[in-house]
């Protein structure tokens, strides 16, 4: 039973910690029966934890769009061939074929740290993963708290930071990730396909953002950076600042800020792009089935 305290619905569970550095798991809660009131105390809960994991989901696409929904606005990926026909609210990763032997969904997002849509318009406040199929060995869901990282920092070196700001691309993320597929010897991806005017219109853009970047809800600092999608920082050689932009995410993704997730079938992910990286793991894609439905959520205004 819910509970009304100031006139925000609390939440009817108590997530419990996955580690010490980030994440809490919800148990016995089916996430259906959410009031849409209290979304703003789990948007809290998840500041606070930056990952929360509801284990033993049961959901339909039309059950996670609702759940999307309740959050706040759904954001569409810009590679819209991978996106759910049914519920477009869904971005489908993959590597699971149809009869026709053609790709469900994208057998290779998310290789690199980084956040989630960078560039949009909108900034995709929280992204939402749901495990139809996961492996039975890898295929973890890499995540650093970049609040952490920026707060061990010396004050000397935030000071330098604070007034920098990268340059992202997602033209620049798409060539990079399809070099980064070359030299591993990867083929059987589904990034050969050319954008659409429409899409590289977007894909074009570059977009200046803060290296220090402040979370408007707590007031929290931290380092946000890309990997694949930087193409230089202002002020420098596009080399140097693609190499301070990587020297920062080594440090930033280090076992002191790190926690890797080992899926569950059924897990529901849900986390605040703000103050954290993500990656996914690696695992055999010819032995093991993987099938993750994604949704992103936009930016949305503190409280006044």
């Amino acid at each position: 039973m819910t509970t009304a305290t100031m006139g925000r619905t609390e939440l009817p569970f108590a997530p419990a910690p996955l580690s010490p550095v980030l994440g809490a798991e919800v148990v016995d809660f089916d996430i259906r029966t959410l009031d849409p009131q209290a979304a703003p105390a789990l948007k809290d809960c998840l500041r606070d934890h930056q990952v929360l994991v509801f284990r033993d989901q049961d959901l339909t696409p039309a059950d996670m769009v609702a759940f999307i929904n309740k959050m706040g606005e759904p954001q569409y990926h810009v590679l819209d061939r991978f996106l759910m026909e049914e519920a477009p609210e869904i971005y489908v990763i993959s590597n699971m074929k149809d009869d026709k032997g053609e790709p469900i969904g994208n057998s290779y997002e998310g290789l690199s740290w980084h956040t989630d849509l960078q560039g949009q318009e909108k900034v995709t406040a929280y992204t939402v993963l749901y495990g139809v199929e996961v492996p039975e060995e890898g295929g973890k869901t890499r995540f650093a708290s970049m609040y952490k990282a920026f707060e061990a920092l010396p004050d000397e070196r935030k000071r330098a930071l604070e007034p920098m700001k990268f340059i992202y691309s997602y033209e620049t993320q798409y060539n990079v990730r399809l070099k980064y597929l070359a030299e591993k010897g990867i083929t059987d991806h589904q990034y050969d396909r050319p954008m659409t005017p429409e899409q590289l219109e977007y894909a074009r853009k570059r977009h200046p953002l803060p290296i220090v970047d402040v979370n408007p809800h707590n007031g929290r600092k931290w380092i946000h950076v890309a990997t694949m999608g930087c193409a230089g920082v202002e002020g420098m050689s596009d080399e140097d600042g693609i190499a301070l932009v990587n020297e920062l995410t080594d440090y930033a993704t280090s076992g002191p800020f790190r926690y890797d997730h080992q899926w569950r079938k059924r897990d529901l992910l849900l986390w605040d792009n703000r103050g954290l990286f993500h990656a996914a793991g690696e695992y055999d894609r010819a032995s093991q089935k993987r099938l993750i439905w994604r949704g992103s959520i936009a930016e949305d205004a503190p409280a006044a």
